[in-house]
C-alpha cells in the first residue's frame, strides 16, 4: 500500500497475459505515431505546411504526449524541430524522452536488405504508439509524385496492431485515400463513430492554423484519456 502496489487476482493463467495487453495498450495510447512523407504538399505551400507540421507536433508535447516518427521526407523534419520546441521552450516542463525518433537505415546490413529493415523499423515504431496520425504522403516516382505506399503500409500495420487511426485529409494525397477507406466500415479501423465524425468534421483554416491544430489535438486527447 505505502508504495502504491495493487494486488490483483486472478482465476486463470492467460489472463496475466491479457492483462499485460491492456496496460501496455494504455501506456501507447499517450503516444502519437506521425506517419507522413511529401515532395509536394497540395492546397499548402511548403511554408504553410511546415509550419502546420511543426506546430502541431509542438502541441502535442505540449500536452504531456508522445510523438514517434520515422523522419519521412518532407515532414520528419518539421515534426523533429516542432517537438524540440516545445521541450526547449517551456524551462524543462517537458522532456526530450518525450519525442521517439527512428530514422529509417539507408544501407543494407546484417545479411538484411533495405525492404526488410524498413519492415522491421516500421513494425518498431509503431509497436510504440497508440495513435497513428497520417499527413500527406506521397512521394516521387519516374512516373511522376504518386500517394505513398510507404505511408498506406504503416497504416495497415497500424491497424493490425490496434491503433486508432487519424488521417488529417485535408492535407490530401495518402491521407485523404485512407479517410475514404475508413469511410466505408469505421469498426474495421479500430475506430467509433463518434471518433469518424469528429475527424470528418476536421477543417483546414490557414487563417488560423492553431485552431485547426487545436481540433486535431482534441481527437488525439479524446483517444488517450
Amino acid at each position: 500500500k505505502r508504495f502504491g502496489i495493487t494486488t490483483i487476482l486472478i482465476e486463470d493463467y492467460p489472463d496475466i497475459t491479457n492483462i499485460l495487453a491492456e496496460i501496455e495498450k494504455k501506456y501507447n495510447s499517450h503516444s502519437v505515431f506521425i506517419s507522413g512523407s511529401a515532395v509536394e504538399y497540395g492546397e499548402f505551400t511548403s511554408l504553410e505546411a511546415q509550419s502546420f507540421i511543426h506546430l502541431l507536433s509542438k502541441e502535442i508535447i505540449k500536452k504531456n504526449l508522445n510523438v514517434v516518427n520515422g523522419f519521412g521526407l518532407g515532414v520528419g523534419s518539421a515534426v523533429i524541430n516542432g517537438a524540440l520546441d516545445a521541450v526547449y521552450s517551456e524551462n524543462k516542463k517537458h522532456s526530450e524522452n518525450q519525442l521517439v525518433l527512428k530514422p529509417f537505415p539507408q544501407f543494407p546490413s546484417g545479411g538484411k536488405d533495405l525492404k526488410q529493415l524498413w519492415q522491421e523499423y516500421r513494425h518498431n515504431m509503431i509497436s510504440r504508439a497508440g495513435i497513428i496520425l497520417i499527413l500527406f504522403g506521397n512521394k516521387e516516382t519516374e512516373h511522376g509524385i504518386i500517394n505513398g505506399s510507404g505511408v498506406k503500409l504503416e497504416f495497415e500495420i497500424a491497424i493490425e496492431r490496434g491503433l486508432v487511426p487519424i488521417p488529417i485529409f485535408y492535407t490530401g494525397y495518402m491521407a485523404k485515400e485512407i479517410f475514404e477507406e475508413i469511410g466505408t466500415d469505421y469498426s474495421k479501423y479500430n475506430l467509433t463513430e463518434e471518433l469518424l465524425s469528429d475527424i470528418s468534421s476536421l477543417k483546414l483554416d490557414k487563417e488560423n492554423l492553431n485552431k485547426s491544430i487545436r481540433d486535431i489535438i482534441l481527437i488525439i486527447q479524446k483517444v488517450a484519456k
